[in-house]
């Protein structure tokens, strides 16, 4: 192994030494910064790019979002059965690059030191909608279920962490949103309709098993007219040995900016969840939406967070 394999290792080493402290001691809701639309290397130096990129996932990419961020934690006891750990919306910026001959693809994220590296032997799977790069306990995961939006999801496994005195493995995943800009300037003459499946995870430290919280799909609406209201509900669920109970159900609501972000606040008073969630429309002509979310309860500690690409 060279050098620069050894330093881009260390970094990710320290990069997973950070998250296991943010997702030990960050707290319950999220930043609520509108996420800022997708840039390219090739993009004029502004703060709404405008050139389009391919996310067709067999062409090269290479993207950058703002605030996009979501990164959770699961925790496994030496000896132990893995829990869900904790989560939290990460303000900052993510990159995500793919090239092809020869095949690499490499992702930033505002918590790692260097940026996470696969060469193309790593590939493990490829479809039309998904790559996924697997090296060791390190995977990253490229999701494009339409056209104008792309889904990273980076994980590290078996770091040694020890959560308050009880030694173990951290297993840490983060996941980052990219889309094109909205480029168009009329007027939404008739209302927007978005449907989409949210990648939801969370639950009670200490308690919940991993994999077992999911999402309803969605539909979002974004109202015509002079304001622009975006609308809709997400439903969450956990099953546990065959036993499917639902756990939060909150209403989204938020003007729409000119430009297509949006953000508000979460209030579930009937699953007592608190929160912020944040996203944009994506595409030159509103084709798709992207968003993001964080919810909590102070009192017995539980907490979900989530991603959603709609069309």
């Amino acid at each position: 192994m060279d050098g620069k394999n050894v330093l881009r290792k260390i970094g990710l080493l320290i990069g997973v030494a950070a998250c296991g402290a943010l997702v030990v001691s960050c707290g319950g809701g999220g930043d609520d910064t509108d996420p800022e639309a997708t840039a390219t290397s090739t993009a004029s130096p502004t703060p709404t790019p405008t050139t389009v990129v391919d996310f067709s996932l067999s062409t090269p990419i290479d993207a950058t979002s703002s605030n996009t961020g979501t990164v959770y934690a699961y925790f496994t006891p030496t000896g132990g059965t893995e829990t869900f750990n904790d989560a939290n919306r990460l303000p900052g910026t993510a990159n995500i690059k793919l090239t092809f001959a020869p095949e690499s693809a490499s992702f930033s994220f505002p918590d790692l030191t260097e940026s996470a590296f696969f060469a193309g032997t790593t590939l493990t799977s490829a479809t039309a909608t998904q790559r996924v790069y697997t090296d060791g306990a390190r995977k990253l995961t490229l999701q494009v279920p339409f056209a104008q939006s792309l889904r990273a999801i980076y994980e590290i496994g078996g770091q040694a962490f020890t959560r308050d005195t009880t030694a173990g493995t951290l297993r840490s995943q983060r996941v980052a949103l990219f889309f094109n800009t909205v480029t168009t300037t009329s007027a939404i003459a008739s209302n927007l309709t978005y449907t989409g499946t949210p990648l939801a995870v969370g639950g009670t430290p200490g308690t919940t098993p991993p994999g077992v919280i999911t999402a309803q799909p969605v539909t979002l609406t974004v109202s015509s007219g002079t304001t622009n209201t975006i609308t809709g509900t997400i439903n969450l669920f956990q099953t546990i040995n065959g036993t499917t109970t639902q756990v939060g159900s909150f209403a989204l609501s938020a003007t729409v900016s000119a430009a297509g972000g949006f953000s508000g606040t979460i209030d579930d008073n009937t699953y007592n969840l608190d929160g912020t969630f944040a996203g944009s429309l994506s595409g030159a002509n509103r084709e798709e939406v992207v968003l993001v979310f964080s919810v909590a309860n102070t009192t017995d500690k539980r907490k979900y967070v989530g991603s959603l690409i709609g069309d």
